[in-house]
Formats: C-alpha cells, structure tokens, sequence
C-alpha cells in the first residue's frame, strides 16, 4: 500500500480523536499535521500549525531543551507533564504529553497532549479539602487520636503531641509502639492503664470516659468512641482534654474555704448594703470582738469614726466604680480602744447587670511592718556592718555637693581607700575577726575627718571619703593624716597588728562631673599607687586612664594573638661548654602583632600571669616544644627541650596527667623533657610541690631551677627534690669575668651544683670572656647570644642539620 495513503488515511483517523495529536518531521521539527483536538487545546486553527515548527508549542525549560536534541535522542521519545500556552487566552494549560517516533513512517514523529485541567483541579480541590479537615483536626481544642482496630495510629492532631509532650522525633518515626510506651510513661499508674486500654479493646462499639493523672501533674479526661464505616466498627477515635484547670477550680474552692478560716490577716464579707455577713477567725483576733458582736454592723463602722463615714465610703465607691476595688492604710480602732495600722483591699462582687451583690475585705496588721520599714530605711543608707554612711547616702550629699558648687563656686574631694593585704587578716584570723578589725578602721577614719566631711564604706576593705569645700591640698592634708593615724599599731583581743593602706584622690569638678565618674579616677589613682608599692596616696591624672587603657588593649591583643597566629615558638640552643656542641634547647614564647609589632617577652608575660593568661599560654608553649622535640628525635637528634611552667600553670588540677598524655601522644621519652621552675614554686605549698614534682621526677621528666640565686630560699629543696639542673642568672654572668662578687657567687653555685652532681647551665652569656670565665669555674653548659638568640623554629632546624647531619629536618611535613 502507498505510504502516502496510510499516512493520509491516519492522519484521518487521528483527526477523529478527542487527544490533542501533531504529526512532526523528526528532521526538520516541523508540524505536518493537526488535528481539532490540538487547535481547540493551544487555541490555534490546525491550518496556522501546518509547517510551524513544533518549538513554538514549547514552554517549559523541559520542553526547549528536548527539542533542541539531536534526531537521534529526540526519536527516543519522551512522556511527561508539562504546559502548554493556549493562544487565545494566554493562559497555561497543564497537560500530559507524548512524543514518539511514528511505527511504518520513519522520520515522522507523534506528540500527543492530554488536558489536565480538569484531574489538577480536583486534586487540588482534593488537597484543599484535606489540608482543611487537617487544619481542623489541628485547631481542635482537645487532642484527637485514631486508630484502627488492631491498634495501629491512623491520625492524631498536634494537640495531642502538645497534651502529652510527644518529642518531635518521635513524630516523624511513624512508630506506633514507641508512641504508645512513650504516652504510657506519663500516667502516674501505668498498670491500671494498661488494663483500661486492654478492656476497651475488647469491646469495639463501647463508649469510654476516664481521668488520667499523669507525671508532671496535669490531670486528662480521656473519652473514646467508635470509629464506624458503613455501620461496621473499624476504629476507635480518642480524645483528650487537659482538665488540670477545672480541678484545680474544685479543689480551689474546697480550699478557699480553709484559707477563710485559717487565714492569718482579717477578712470580712459584706452584703448589698454593706452589712457585715460573715469575719474569720482572723478578723476577730484583729478587732478584738467575736463575729457575734460584728456580724450585722455596717462594715464602715468597724473601719473609721462615724464622722468619717460618708466620706470614706465616697472614696471607696469611687474605688469600686473606676476599678473594682479600693484599697488604703487605715487606723483601725479596735474593741479596746487601742488603733492600728492596716492595710484595708475592698473588693466589689457584681451580679452580670453590673449591681453590688456582696464585697469582701481583706486587711493586714502593718504594725510589724511599719517598725520593719522605719529600720530598712535606715538600713538602706547605712553599712550593716560600721553604720557608716553607704554610697546611696554619699550619692545623695554629693548630688548636693554638685548643687551648691554650680551655685556658688568651689568644689570638693573625693578619695577612694583600699586596705593593703587584708585578705592576710582574714585568712589568717577569720572573717568574723576582720569584721571588728573594719569597724576600728572606720572609727579611726572617722577620727581624721571634719564634721562636714562624709566617710562611707563601699564593701569590703574600700573605703570613700567625701571632703566638703576641699582642693588638692586639703585633701593631701587628709590623706596624710589618715596615713599616719593608720600606721599606729591596732590592738583587738590582745593581738597587735598593723594596717597599712593605699588612697586615690580625684578633684571636683577637674576630674570628673558625677560621682561615679570621681570613684572610678579616684580608684585609678589608688591603683597606679599599689602598683608603685601601697601605703602612700596619689592624685588622679589623665594619662592614668591612657596607661589602664593602653594596657586592656594589650591583653585583648595577647589573647587574640594565639588564635589569629601571630604566637610563635623560638628555640635557644644549649651549648657543652667543652665541646661547643648543641646540648638542649629552651623553648621560648615571642609574639609579633600586626599592629604593635615586636612585643617583648618581659611586657606580655608578666600580663600573662598578673591575667590568669599564662595558664593558656603555657599549655600551648609545651605542646609545641614537645611535638617538636619528637620531631627532631624522629630525624635522629635526641635533643631535650626546657619549657618554662609558671606558678599558676604548674598548680593547675591534673598538670602531671597533661604532661604524661602528651608525651604518650608524640612519642618524646620523658628524659627529653625539661620543665624550668623557679625558686618561688619550690616555696609555695611545699608539701604539695614535693608531691607534684616527685611524681614528674618518677615519670622520668628532667626538673632544673630557673634564675637560680635570685629568689628567697633556705636551698633545702636542693637536698630533698630531684633536681637535674641549676641556671645560673644572666644578672651573675653579666659582670663576669671583672665583678669579683659575680665571680664568687658563679663559683659557689658551680661548686654547690658538682657537690650535689647537679648540673650547672649560665644564662645570658654574650662575649668569649664570659665563657672562658664560667668555663674555668667547671660550668656545664651555656646559652646566650654569643651562641645563638632564640631562633625561629625553621632557623633552628637548620642549625641542628648542620651540626648533626640531619638531613631530615629540613624537609616539609611531619617526619
């Protein structure tokens, strides 16, 4: 049969179908064919479509990119939704279409579109009406729980998960069995229910209502009812409902009946009119007449004189109308004639037309209350403890102060006092006891001062003194006086003692315009005055915050520097004195910041420490210098590296722990570690040191004395602890080889360190004299510039490469 005709007699037959059908040139992508179906869907007549090319039904990204296949792929054919533009509305069409390649007819291909319009609409209908009904279920004020009859959870609203506290996960997992352990975990008795599920089961058609107590004490009333399809039970639906309100209203009455009567502040009840109905107990006792007596009067007349009647129900009407209660202080008289003090609250009962059907009076005793006001009044512009003026009572005459100033000219002094070392006094004697040592300071403070002046204790051991009409040499006059009134010997339960204190002062108006503003220069001041060695007074200058300014920055900087990189780890080599060779290396700290540049060692460690930083620092320090040292052994150098512990650090909980981890950790033997101490460590707690550093020498770690000769020492830690290694101070080997007295205590060091085969390194050696010196004395070993400074981790490397020929170590990485 012609090709032709078939074609012609197909197309025929397709044009009697209701599906919207285009026969395409699988080359050239134009249409061939249309039929009525395709015109009415895109809204264009079949003849506009003839010779069209098929890209222009395209609207999609899909739809543009399948057409811009090859032939090959596009005969392969494709089916899925997507959209079609109808010409006449403009509108979108949502269809499912079809390509594929024409069977008998090769380079001829079919698309085909059915219109979804209609099967999107009812879905979305069909989605809308159960996104309703779920938005129901969810608005339900009680929580909805479905299952079928096996037990299995069909649906449930978040009002469920919210009355018995379902986590979220346990939502999503869908599981049943873990829902149902979790609801049975609440309820206070599990057992009975348990038993009442187990019988509702067992009856499909009954009905159920029950309360449930459950752990966190809410109380749910829980009703279930069948769950019916076409007559036959397929389900049950519970539902919850938190009842923990309702109880608590019954068991609020039951108990407002007891609170009535066993109520410690009076209450009466009144009618319509006013009329007492009922007192408590409570009411009697305070009046002083049994309810007897009472009930019947009108309330007014127990409350105030008869001429003041009128007028005190017009105020308390007043109450009533704009509030709904009135409530003052009263002088109640009572029966005996006596009065008191009461604090009255009268409150309105309305019937729903708004009209008075009852009130009830509720009225406190305020005699206790008032004698307790009169002394937190007292109490609140005095120190407890010297019944000294405290700082609201100095805010209050300064304020003043600062009045009369801008009226008349003037000004005044303030100065900030800090007793030095009082902790000792309370460490040593107990608080107890440095609280009467404070109130004999006050008194003696006191003693300094004019009438017009004002000493008021801050907390503590600070002290503020107020100087009225005062200039800088009134308030240096004062301070002087004060010192030396201080420095008299203290006497307290047969004990003498000194005490020793430390003033700032700063000037009104030159330092500061408020209060607030005059403490804090006068306590910079105090402080700047410690700093340079207590016991003495200064006046505030500028610079001063500048200098305390200047300093956070700098510890701000110090403990960003870590973190940001810009710490670093330098190696000092230790040279044999024999031989020249590289013995040890001290591992020592150097910080290069990005704006303060080089910041010494002997600025930032000190902050370190007075900070609590050092601790931080330290850990880090040691890490590093381990690793490393691994490092180099790894490479074939066995060299021990010294790190310098402070106080703190080496104090800290669990520093031997830390120590050993990382050793376990990098694989560094213990003798290949140095902790540098100093003398003020071996000194402090020194049953605890000999424990901590008996328990390192045990580990094997090497122990030496920094700065040996500088600190206060009895040397009976030399005898008693495992010390490898004495440094000798760079201030001894200063003078060497001139300084006689440099000279003799080297040489006493050097002979104590043989004596007790301890060896003996110098520090800070920078000229060939001084080596030769310290050599001629039998010293073990040096560092110095004259070696080497504190070399940058790569630098030192390199130098241990060269002596010992380790190639290795300067290679990239881990080795």
């Amino acid at each position: 049969m012609d090709s032709r005709l078939s074609l012609a007699a197909w197309t025929a037959v397709c044009d009697g179908l209701d599906v919207a059908l285009w026969v395409v040139d699988g080359q050239a992508l134009d249409i061939l064919h249309a039929n009525e179906a395709a015109a009415r869907l895109v809204g264009r007549p079949v003849g506009s479509m003839v010779g069209m090319a098929v890209q222009a039904l395209a609207e999609t990204p899909e739809d543009h990119i399948f057409w811009s296949q090859s032939a090959q792929d596009i005969v392969r054919g494709i089916h899925s939704r997507t959209s079609v533009r109808h010409a006449g509305s403009g509108h979108l069409v949502p269809v499912e279409r079809r390509v594929l390649a024409l069977v008998g007819h090769e380079g001829l291909l079919l698309l085909t579109m059915y219109d979804r319009s209609e099967q999107e609409a009812s879905e979305r209908e069909l989605e809308t009406l159960l996104s309703e009904l779920r938005a129901t279920l969810d608005s339900a004020a009680d929580g909805v729980l479905t299952c079928n009859l096996h037990g299995e959870v069909r649906a449930f609203n978040q009002r469920l998960a919210q009355i018995w506290h379902i986590p979220r996960e346990l939502l999503v997992q869908r599981d049943d069995a873990a829902i149902r352990e979790h609801m049975e975990a609440q309820v206070l008795d599990r057992d009975a229910y348990r038993a009442r599920l187990a019988s509702i089961a067992l009856e499909p058609l009954l009905e159920t209502t029950d309360v449930l107590h459950l752990r966190n004490g809410a109380t749910i009333e829980r009703c279930s009812v069948p769950q019916l399809i076409k007559g036959r039970p397929a389900g049950r639906v519970f539902s919850f409902r938190d009842i923990s309100r309702q109880a608590e209203v019954q068991a609020g009455l039951r108990l407002a009946a007891r609170v009535f009567e066993s109520s410690l502040d009076a209450i009466f009840i009144a009618d319509e009119q006013h009329a007492v109905a009922r007192i408590n107990p409570g009411c009697e006792r305070l009046l002083g007449a049994d309810a007897q007596a009472l009930v019947g009067r009108p309330a007014q007349s127990l409350l105030c004189p008869n001429d003041e009647a009128d007028a005190f129900m017009g105020r308390v009407a007043d109450g009533w109308a704009r509030r709904g209660f009135w409530e003052g202080e009263l002088a109640l008289a009572r029966q005996d004639g006596s009065r008191c003090a009461v604090q009255l609250s009268w409150v309105a009962l309305r019937d729903d037309a708004g009209a008075i059907t009852q009130s009830i009076g509720f009225m406190r005793d305020l005699t206790s209350q008032h004698a307790a006001q009169r002394r937190i009044e007292e109490l609140a512009y005095r120190d407890v403890l010297t019944g000294l003026p405290n700082r609201l009572l100095l805010g209050q005459r300064v304020m003043a102060a600062i009045d009369g100033v801008s009226t008349r000219g003037g000004g005044f002094a303030i100065l900030f006092l800090d007793l030095d070392r009082f902790k000792i006094i309370n460490d040593s004697m107990g608080h107890p006891f440095g609280d009467r040592v404070l109130q004999l300071v006050a008194r003696r403070l006191q003693d300094c001062l004019r009438q017009s002046d004002m000493l008021c204790r801050l907390g503590g051991d600070e002290f503020v003194i107020y100087l009225h009409d005062a200039d800088a040499v009134v308030a240096e006059a004062v301070a002087r006086r004060v010192l030396d009134e201080m420095a008299s010997p203290f006497m307290l339960d047969e004990l003498g003692f000194s005490i020793q204190c430390s003033i700032g002062m700063a000037l009104y108006p030159r330092d500061g315009m408020t209060l607030d503003d005059l403490i804090k220069q006068a306590d910079t001041a105090m402080y700047r005055v410690k700093e340079r060695g207590r016991g003495s007074y200064g006046f505030y200058q500028p610079q001063m915050n500048a200098h305390l300014l200047s300093r956070m920055k700098m510890e701000h900087a110090m403990r960003q520097a870590l973190g940001q990189g810009h710490m670093a780890v330098h190696y000092q080599p230790q040279v044999g004195m024999a031989d020249g060779r590289i013995v040890g290396a001290e591992a020592l700290v150097r910080w290069t910041d990005p704006e303060l540049g080089a910041v010494s060692p002997s600025v930032f460690i000190p902050l370190a420490e007075e900070s609590g930083y050092i601790v931080t620092l330290g850990a880090w320090v040691m890490e590093q210098a381990i690793r490393e040292a691994a490092r180099w052994r790894r490479c074939g150098v066995p060299l021990p590296v010294s790190v310098n512990v402070s106080a703190l650090e080496f104090r800290q909980p669990g520093f031997v722990e830390r120590v050993t981890g990382l050793l376990d950790e990098c694989g560094l033997p213990p003798d290949q570690l140095e902790l540098e101490l100093t003398e003020t460590i071996l000194l402090q707690d020194a049953l605890e040191m000999e424990q901590l550093l008996h328990a390192l020498s045990q580990l094997g770690v090497r122990l030496s004395i920094d700065d040996f000769g500088t600190g206060y020492s009895s040397l009976a830690y030399l005898k008693k602890l495992d010390i490898h290694k004495l440094k000798i101070d760079k201030s001894f080997v200063s003078g060497l080889p001139g300084d006689e007295g440099d000279r003799a205590i080297v040489r006493a060091i050097a002979s104590m360190g043989r004596a007790l085969r301890i060896e003996v390194l110098a520090e800070g050696v920078e000229t060939e004299q001084q080596r030769l010196a310290l050599r001629e004395m039998d010293c073990d070993c040096y560092q110095g510039f004259l070696c080497a400074p504190a070399l940058p981790m790569a630098d030192f490397r390199a130098l241990l490469a060269r002596q010992w020929g380790a190639s290795g170590l300067l290679a990239g990485g881990e080795v």
